[in-house]
C-alpha cells in the first residue's frame, strides 16, 4: 500500500495516494460536522462516532467508513503527542494487519489537527465494507433461535483461528470484545471473513506471550463451557499446559473491573442494566442452546458455573427433603432388594423404543420398528422447537397411533419454559389438546437435576408443573409419570417429588437410568449395581406420597466410540479420529450391555418397562443413520431382535444360582424353557444351569456351546407341557 505524508488546513497525517485528491480543505473542515449530523450510514453513534462517507478515490466515488474520536482528557492529549493520537495508531496497526494477511477494513488516511498541546479533531478512514455483522450479533441471533450447537461450534471455529493469526502475527488487541470482532456477510470461512476493529489500544510485538494471548481471552464474552471449546480450537487442540488457568485469572480480574463500573460510572451502570433487564441472554447462565447431534441440550457452562446455578437455599431444600425421606426409604429399599427376582414377570410389553422426530428422516425408522414387532413407542416434544415441528411429531404420532402402538410422550422443557411460565403453559395445553385420547402415558419435564435443561432450583421446577394440575383434570385418561431426574442422583428425585404442587400425583415414577459411566450393568457404584439402583427407585416410589410405586425407565443406553459429537457424553466438539472418554464403548459391548440391562431391571421386577434411546442415532442408536453405506443396522439391533423374538412373550421364572459373576435368568414360553446366560469380565465353561436341545448367541445364531462370556446366549428346552410354570 502506498501511503504519503498529508498536510493541508490544519490537518496532518497519512492518506494513500489514490485518496489524495478527494481530501479538499473544505472538505476537512467540515468534516467533524458532516460525521456529527449524519442521519445515514451511521455505524456508531458514541464518544467515537463512526459514519460512512463518500469520498473519491482515483477519481471515483467510494464509500469509506469515517471514524471520528472525541475529545478526552487533557493528560490523554499529553500521552497521545509521545505515543501517538487514536487515529494514529489504529492506522499503524491496521496497516500491520494488512501486511500480515490479518483481516481489518483496508486503511486508508488518518487526520488529526492539533491546538497548540490538545487534540482538536481526529480521524481514521478505512474502506467501507458492507454491512458487517459483529460476533456478538451473531451469538445473539444463536442463542435467541436456540440453536443449532453445530453452527455455534463452527462460529467459534471461524474467530478462533482468526484469533490466533493475529495473535502470531504479533499483535497483541488489548480489547478484544465481542462487538469488536467482526465478519463479513455470506463469507466462506477463511482469511479474511473476520475482521479486527477498534485496533487504537493494540500493542505490536516480535511475539506475544502467553499471559498477553491470555488477556486478549478476557473480553470474550462466551459461556465458560464454550469458551473452553473456543480455546482448544484456538490451540488446535494442542493447549500448552496452564493457559486455560491464565485465562480464567484475567476473566476474574476483568470481571472485578467491570463489576467496578457501577462505582466508576454509576448512572450509566444503571441505564445499562436497566435497558437489559428482560434480554434473553442478558444472564450468560439462562443462555440455552439445542444440540442436535447429540439430541440434547448442550453444556454452555463449566462445572463451577454450574455450581454457582444452585443456592445454598435449593441445597438445603434437598437435604431437608432427604433427612424426612430416609428412614422409610432405607426399610423399604432393604424389603425390594429382598424381593428382586422373587416373582414372576410376563415380559410383553416390557420393551419400548424412542423414535426422533426432529433431526432424523422418520419414515426410515418406522421400518426398523417394525422389523421389531409390536412394541411401545416414546416420542419427544421439546419447548425449543417451532409449532411446525410440534406438527410433523403429532402426524407421526397419528401413524404410529393408528398401526396400534403404545404410546408414551415425553415433554422437553428448556431455558426459557422456566424463565416464561406463560410460554410453557401454552405448549402444554397445545401437545395435551392433540394427543388426548391417541396417547398411553406422558412424561413432563426432563432431567430437571442437569443445569444444562434449563431448571435451576426447586422453586422453578415447582412453576412448570403448576399447569398439570389443570390438565390432569382436563385429560384424565392420560397418565402423567415424572420427575425424570437422570442419573444415580436420587437425591434430586425425592426432592422433587416432595415438591410437586400440592394434590399432585404422578402415576409413576419414571427415571433416566444411566449406568454407563461404570461400564458393564453389572459393575457396582458404591454398594449399587443396576439392580441395587432400581430397587432404590422402587423403595422411593413405594414410599412417597406423590407417585404410586411403578417405576418405568424411560431413557438408557451406552455411548459408542468414535462418534465424536454425536455421542450423548462428547463435548460439543471433538477432534476428528478420537475414540472417546473411557464411558464409549464397542458396538458389541454396547449390544451385550443393553440385553444384560434389560433382562436384570425388567426380571428384578423392580422397574415395569425399559424404554431405549434410541433406535436410529449414530452415537448411540441400534441403527447408524450416518454410516457411509446407508443406513446400517449395528449388531445391537439384532441382538434386541433376537430377545424380543425369544424372551418377549416369556414369562420369567427365577434366578438361578450360579458362581460369582455368572448370572442365568430361567423363563418359560408356550413350547418350552429357555435360560438367558451370561458372565461379567469372566468364562464360564459349565455346568449348565439347564439342560437345553439348542443354544443361540446373542444375534439368534445356532452355537455349539463350550463357554460363556459377556456375550447373553439362549438355553433351549423345548417341551410339550409347561402348564406347571403358567
Amino acid at each position: 500500500m502506498n501511503f504519503v505524508e498529508f498536510s493541508l488546513g490544519g490537518f496532518r497525517g497519512l492518506v494513500r495516494q489514490d485518496l489524495v485528491e478527494g481530501l479538499s480543505e473544505s472538505r476537512l473542515s467540515s468534516l467533524h460536522k458532516e460525521v456529527a449530523t449524519a442521519s445515514e450510514g451511521v455505524l456508531a453513534r458514541r464518544r467515537n462516532q463512526v459514519v460512512v462517507r463518500e469520498f473519491k478515490i482515483d477519481r471515483k466515488p467510494c464509500q469509506v467508513a469515517v471514524k471520528s474520536f472525541g475529545r478526552q482528557a487533557e493528560w490523554k492529549d499529553g500521552y497521545d503527542k509521545k505515543r501517538g493520537t487514536k487515529a494514529a495508531r489504529s492506522f499503524e496497526a491496521a496497516v500491520y494487519l494488512q501486511d500480515h494477511g490479518v483481516g481489518t477494513p483496508p486503511p486508508l488516511a488518518y487526520l488529526e489537527r492539533w491546538d497548540g498541546d490538545r487534540i482538536a479533531e481526529s480521524f481514521y478512514l478505512s474502506a467501507y465494507l458492507g454491512e458487517l455483522q459483529s460476533f456478538k450479533t451473531r451469538l445473539t441471533n444463536l442463542y435467541a433461535s436456540k440453536g443449532p450447537c453445530a453452527e455455534l461450534v463452527s462460529l467459534l471455529e471461524q474467530v478462533a483461528t482468526a484469533v490466533r493469526k493475529m495473535h502470531d502475527a504479533g499483535f497483541y488487541h488489548r480489547d478484544l470484545g465481542n462487538q469488536n470482532i467482526e465478519l463479513l456477510p455470506d463469507s466462506p470461512s477463511g482469511d479474511g471473513a473476520v475482521q479486527f476493529l477498534d485496533l487504537n489500544r493494540g500493542r505490536i510485538r516480535d511475539q506475544l506471550s502467553p499471559e498477553e494471548r491470555a488477556k486478549d481471552f478476557a473480553r470474550l464474552n462466551i459461556p465458560s463451557a464454550f469458551l473452553l471449546i473456543f480455546i482448544r480450537l484456538y490451540w488446535n487442540l494442542k493447549t500448552p499446559k496452564d493457559f486455560e488457568r491464565q485465562v480464567n485469572k484475567q476473566r476474574r480480574l476483568f470481571t472485578i473491573w467491570q463489576k467496578s463500573r457501577l462505582i466508576r460510572h454509576p448512572i450509566k451502570s444503571i441505564r445499562k442494566a436497566w435497558k437489559l433487564r428482560n434480554h434473553p441472554t442478558s444472564r450468560i447462565e439462562d443462555i440455552w442452546i439445542w444440540d442436535d447431534r447429540s439430541a440434547q441440550a448442550s453444556i454452555m457452562l463449566n462445572k463451577a458455573d454450574r455450581r454457582r446455578c444452585y443456592s445454598w437455599l435449593n441445597h438445603c431444600k434437598v437435604a431437608y427433603s432427604n433427612l424426612k425421606a430416609i428412614k422409610s426409604v432405607k426399610r423399604s429399599y432393604d424389603e425390594q432388594l429382598k424381593k428382586a427376582f422373587s416373582d414372576k414377570v410376563d415380559l410383553s410389553q416390557r420393551i419400548g423404543m424412542s423414535l426422533e422426530p426432529a433431526d432424523v428422516e422418520f419414515e426410515p425408522q418406522l421400518e426398523f420398528l417394525y422389523e421389531l414387532g409390536h412394541i411401545p413407542v416414546l416420542l419427544r416434544f421439546g419447548h425449543h422447537e417451532s409449532r411446525e415441528q410440534w406438527d410433523r411429531t403429532l402426524h407421526y404420532l397419528n401413524q404410529i397411533h393408528e398401526q396400534g402402538h403404545s404410546i408414551m410422550v415425553a415433554i422437553l422443557q428448556d431455558r426459557e419454559a422456566s424463565l416464561k411460565p406463560e410460554s410453557w403453559t401454552s405448549f402444554l395445553e397445545y401437545i395435551f389438546s392433540n394427543i388426548a385420547g391417541k396417547v398411553e402415558t406422558v412424561e413432563i419435564g426432563h432431567a430437571m437435576n442437569r443445569v444444562k435443561w434449563g431448571v435451576h432450583n426447586l422453586t422453578e421446577y415447582r412453576r412448570l408443573m403448576l399447569p398439570v394440575m389443570k390438565l390432569r383434570k382436563k385429560y384424565p385418561q392420560i397418565g402423567i409419570v415424572g420427575p425424570a431426574c437422570i442419573d444415580f442422583e436420587l437425591h434430586h428425585t425425592v426432592a422433587a417429588l416432595d415438591h410437586l404442587p400440592k394434590g399432585l400425583q404422578f402415576d409413576a415414577l419414571s427415571h433416566l437410568l444411566y449406568v454407563d459411566r461404570r461400564g458393564a450393568p453389572e459393575n457396582k457404584q458404591g454398594r449399587f449395581a443396576t439392580v441395587e439402583k432400581a430397587a432404590l427407585l422402587k423403595a422411593i416410589a413405594s414410599t412417597s406420597d406423590r407417585c404410586n410405586d411403578r417405576v418405568l425407565v424411560s431413557e438408557t443406553n451406552w455411548p459408542l466410540e468414535y462418534t465424536a459429537e454425536w455421542s450423548p457424553v462428547a463435548a460439543s466438539h471433538v477432534a476428528k479420529g478420537t475414540r472417546g472418554s473411557r464411558v464409549h464403548v464397542t458396538e458389541e459391548q454396547y449390544g451385550n450391555y443393553m440385553i444384560r440391562y434389560l433382562a436384570l431391571v425388567l426380571c428384578s421386577g423392580l422397574v415395569e418397562r425399559v424404554y431405549w434411546w434410541r433406535l436410529v442415532a449414530h452415537g448411540f442408536g441400534l441403527v447408524d443413520e450416518r454410516d457411509p453405506g446407508g443406513w446400517r443396522k449395528r449388531i445391537a439391533f439384532k441382538m434386541l431382535q433376537t430377545f424380543l423374538q425369544e424372551l418377549g412373550q416369556a414369562t420369567f421364572i427365577e434366578k438361578l444360582d450360579m458362581p460369582e459373576s455368572v448370572y442365568a435368568l430361567k423363563f418359560v414360553r408356550d413350547d418350552g424353557e429357555i435360560a438367558l446366560l451370561w458372565c461379567n469380565a469372566r468364562k464360564y465353561e459349565g455346568p449348565w444351569p439347564l439342560a437345553f436341545d439348542k443354544a443361540l448367541d446373542s444375534k439368534g445364531e445356532a452355537i455349539s456351546l463350550s463357554e460363556v462370556g459377556d456375550e447373553p446366549v439362549y438355553l433351549i428346552k423345548t417341551k410339550q407341557r409347561t402348564s406347571d410354570y403358567v
